[in-house]
This record gives structure tokens, C-alpha cells and sequence, in this order.
């Protein structure tokens, strides 16, 4: 792939960010909501997100909770960021004039680009995390897969799936694939 190809999904990514942004800013001015999204942030996942989640978000990890993933958010975005097309989103937040991070996923469309798959999503645990962090994710995850022309999105083996199936997913099947998968249709 070349530098073209790097730059032209970074500005689709860029485009959904600022859509989603813009859409949630209306609907909170419209329902008063605003407390709970001040100092919201969409942003690429960056060296200071993978940081954040390696030295941070492991102090909230436990039984209660969530132990982490079995790979690194760093391994993870490695592995990802590779393929031009990638779907990344940290979700900053300032918190106590403290810039916090809140949400990150991780995916990549289909080779038809048919469909995003997002293969990771975890939020925060601490006492301060962003409730309803799962809207801006999902509303990127569709804003990028529309401005590629994809069909769905699919969610790779859910944690909570009832938690994705109040934004429209349901059980969904990829002939020759293992795995439980979520899908809402575009």
C-alpha cells in the first residue's frame, strides 16, 4: 500500500470522528445531557492511548470488572495499524481537568470491505469512566463503514452482547468462520 492509500483512509477515519462529534454535540444541546459528554474527545489511537491503557487502566482490572485482554493494546494496535483501511478510536474525556482515556477499539472492514469487523472494544473501569462510551464507538464504527461503502458492522465475539444488542445488533453468521459474532446492517 502506498502513502496515498494511508492517507486517504486516516481522512475517512477523520471524517466519521468529526461526524459523530458533530452529531452527539446536537443531541446533547438538545437533551440537556451535557455533564456526562463534557471534554469528550474522538481521536486516532496514539502512542499516549496505548500508554494510558498499559499503566492506567490495569489499576481497575479485576474480577468484578475485566482482566484485560489476552494480548496488549499495544500488540493489538501493531498488528492492526499495517493494513491502511484499519478502524482505530480512543475516547478521551477530560475528567478533573485530567485527560483521561476512556474507550478504545480496534477493526478492519472485510477484503471486499463488505463489511467492519471491530475485533476490540474496551472501556475503562475506573470510578470515573464515561457512561455510554459503547454510543460514540459504534456510531464511528458505522460513520467509517458507510464512508466505505460497507454493508454492516460486525462485532467479533462480544463481551456483553446485550450491551451491543440495544444499538441495533443481532446474532450474525460468516460461513467458514469461528467465533459469535453481532451484526447491524447499514
Amino acid at each position: 500500500m502506498s502513502i496515498g492509500d494511508h492517507a486517504y483512509f486516516y481522512v475517512l477515519k477523520r471524517k466519521a470522528r468529526e461526524v459523530v462529534a458533530e452529531d452527539i454535540n446536537a443531541k446533547i444541546k438538545a437533551a440537556g445531557a451535557r455533564d456526562n459528554w463534557r471534554g469528550m474527545e474522538l481521536a486516532r489511537i496514539d502512542e499516549e492511548a496505548i500508554e494510558f491503557a498499559r499503566l492506567e487502566w490495569v489499576r481497575h482490572y479485576g474480577d468484578a470488572t475485566h482482566n484485560g485482554f489476552a494480548h496488549s493494546w499495544e500488540t493489538l494496535w501493531k498488528k492492526h495499524r499495517a493494513r491502511p483501511s484499519f478502524f482505530d478510536l480512543a475516547v478521551w474525556q477530560i475528567v478533573s481537568g485530567r485527560r483521561v482515556l476512556q474507550a478504545l477499539t480496534l477493526g478492519k472492514p472485510s477484503n471486499a470491505k463488505t463489511h467492519l469487523c471491530l475485533n476490540w472494544v474496551e472501556r475503562s473501569f475506573a470510578p470515573n469512566y464515561l457512561k455510554g462510551a459503547l454510543v460514540p464507538i459504534l456510531a464511528c464504527a458505522e460513520e467509517y463503514a458507510k464512508l466505505l461503502g460497507s454493508c454492516r458492522v460486525v462485532i467479533k465475539d462480544p463481551v456483553d452482547p446485550e450491551k451491543y444488542e440495544r444499538y441495533g445488533y443481532g446474532p450474525f453468521h460468516i460461513k467458514g468462520v469461528k467465533g459469535r459474532y453481532l451484526s447491524k446492517e447499514l
